[in-house]
């Protein structure tokens, strides 16, 4: 993931499409992006939600409860291309990359370094490049996790954050790439894949990891419903506390 300043024009786009978002009921599909052209924005998206949002009064709001972000920057034209009452599958299999670092794991040590240092510039570290100066971008697109609903991987997602918070601080990992599911084998056993930077599978790691984890998200769906996901924009730096909530059978051999 690019951690960028959070009045950045990425960081808008995915506060924005996250705000929206939290105007449909969490218990719908939904994946909604914004994409910044400079002079408009194109809201395009689908949910399962059969009312249709009034985007007009949803950007006016969010003008007015983020103007010190929005500094000078004018969201006056926007086209919405939502479609509504859409039928939308369910994901049941992701990856991504995790970090090990003291702030959050969504991010590589250096992105972190750097915007604490206010770098004008930033690395995605899952890509392994320089991302360009937005000066020299025609468009920015919000990103996942942001605008996603639970179900469209983001509850995966943060259940790996969480078992990520939970490998011993002594386990010698920088970074890892997680290949979560919610399915299982045909011995109805849980499927995962833990890959090292050298993309080879740490079979001990995962081993662990299926001995203590039993993928019950039910009670990280009640926690996330819980808190305004805006703050992983707002304040990216800080995590949520029930993600690194320790299970004290965690060990590694």
């Amino acid at each position: 993931m690019i951690l960028k300043s959070k009045s950045s024009k990425l960081s808008i786009v995915n506060l924005l499409s996250d705000y929206i978002l939290s105007q449909i009921p969490k218990e719908e599909e939904s994946i909604i992006q914004v994409v910044d052209c400079n002079n408009f924005y194109v809201i395009k998206g689908k949910t399962t939600h059969n009312e249709t949002l009034d985007i007009v009064k949803i950007k006016d709001e969010f003008i007015s409860k983020y103007e010190e972000l929005l500094g000078e920057r004018k969201l006056s034209h926007t086209i919405d291309l939502i479609e509504y009452d859409s039928k939308i599958n369910k994901v049941d299999h992701l990856s991504f990359t995790l970090h090990n670092n003291n702030k959050n794991c969504s991010y590589h040590y250096k992105q972190i370094e750097s915007f604490i240092n206010d770098d004008t510039n930033s690395y995605d570290f899952d890509l392994h490049i320089k991302t360009i100066d937005e000066d020299k971008s025609l468009i920015f697109c919000s990103e996942f996790p942001h605008g996603y609903s639970l179900n469209q991987g983001r509850l995966l997602y943060y259940y790996g954050k969480h078992i990520f918070y939970n490998i011993p601080k002594s386990y010698p990992v920088s970074s890892l790439i997680f290949e979560l599911t919610t399915k299982k084998n045909e011995d109805d056993e849980q499927v995962l894949s833990v890959i090292t930077p050298s993309f080879e599978n740490d079979n001990i790691l995962e081993s662990a990891i299926l001995d203590v984890f039993d993928f019950n998200m039910n009670w990280l769906e009640t926690e996330i419903k819980k808190v305004d996901w805006s703050n992983e924009i707002t304040n990216p730096l800080e995590d949520y506390n029930f993600l690194k909530k320790k299970i004290k059978d965690f060990i590694i051999f």
